[in-house]
């Protein structure tokens, strides 16, 4: 995922404790579940068009740190615009372990297939990451290092718990061809009646190039992020609208042993 928030005082609370950590893999114990969030428009502007929305995101997480971690979703939404109604449907997997990452996905709107993604990235010795795309134009590139999306979320949440307040890292996700520069500001710990505890944060994603205080991110997303990685209280700003996800549904999943493939929801019998 990208999105964020750029403003004067955001580049500034980063210089003030921003620098990039090492991998949290050993250092956070991440719970494989399955969640599932309703989809709602929490602001649009008037030149957006768009005049309503919702829809369902189902989140799936499983495996372990010694066995690596698959990650699936899939995100329906139904967008009111002025035009009319447009329905889109995002299916993405992946599969995460120290150094390497693959990844796929294909995106519907209105039935008709919009894109399509597969491929596999490799951290390198030569401080870079290899990038290897399928499909009917294979093709391999090359970037900088990069974290892949579940070695960043471990490690906001190391940073989190050792009290800093921002964390930054060049991101890879495999949703573009190019890495991203992922800045997350984290609040106060909360820890709520219902035992919904974790941190407030907001990431912003930036375009490689982002220097100026004045460089507005691609998108931002912001959250209440447990210790274990639970997402609640979703909200994703692409700009000219935001998108809420409230979690509606948690199931915690068995870890995957370490002899054994991480258990995917598709090879449930």
């Amino acid at each position: 995922m990208r999105t964020v928030m750029g403003t004067g005082i955001f580049w500034t609370i980063l210089a003030a404790g921003a620098q990039a950590a090492g991998p949290a893999f050993d250092a956070v114990s991440l719970l494989p579940h399955r969640a599932v969030y309703d989809l709602s428009l929490e602001w649009a502007s008037a030149q957006s068009g768009v005049e309503g929305l919702d829809g369902r995101f189902v989140y799936s997480f499983t495996g372990s740190d010694c066995a690596g971690y698959v990650t699936e979703m899939r995100m329906v939404t139904d967008i009111a615009r002025e035009y009319g109604a447009v329905v889109t449907d995002q299916v993405s997997s992946s599969f995460e372990e120290k150094g390497a990452f693959a990844f796929s996905s294909t995106l519907f709107s209105d039935n008709a297939l919009q894109s399509e993604t597969v491929g596999e990235a490799q951290r390198t010795e030569k401080r870079a990451i290899s990038v290897t795309f399928g499909g009917d134009e294979a093709r391999a590139i090359e970037l900088q290092d990069a974290e892949f999306p579940t070695e960043y979320m471990a490690n906001v949440i190391l940073a989190a718990q050792n009290g800093r307040r921002a964390y930054e890292a060049i991101s890879f996700d495999g949703s573009g061809e190019e890495t991203m520069r992922a800045i997350t500001l984290i609040g106060d710990r909360e820890d709520r009646i219902e035992g919904d505890a974790g941190w407030p944060i907001t990431t912003a994603y930036f375009p490689m190039g982002a220097v100026s205080g004045d460089e507005t991110p691609d998108y931002t997303v912001s959250m209440l992020l447990s210790a274990e990685g639970v997402s609640r209280d979703i909200v994703m700003d692409f700009g000219d609208f935001k998108m809420a996800g409230e979690l509606t549904r948690l199931e915690p999943l068995k870890p995957a042993g370490c002899e054994a493939p991480p258990e995917t929801l598709s090879s449930k019998p």
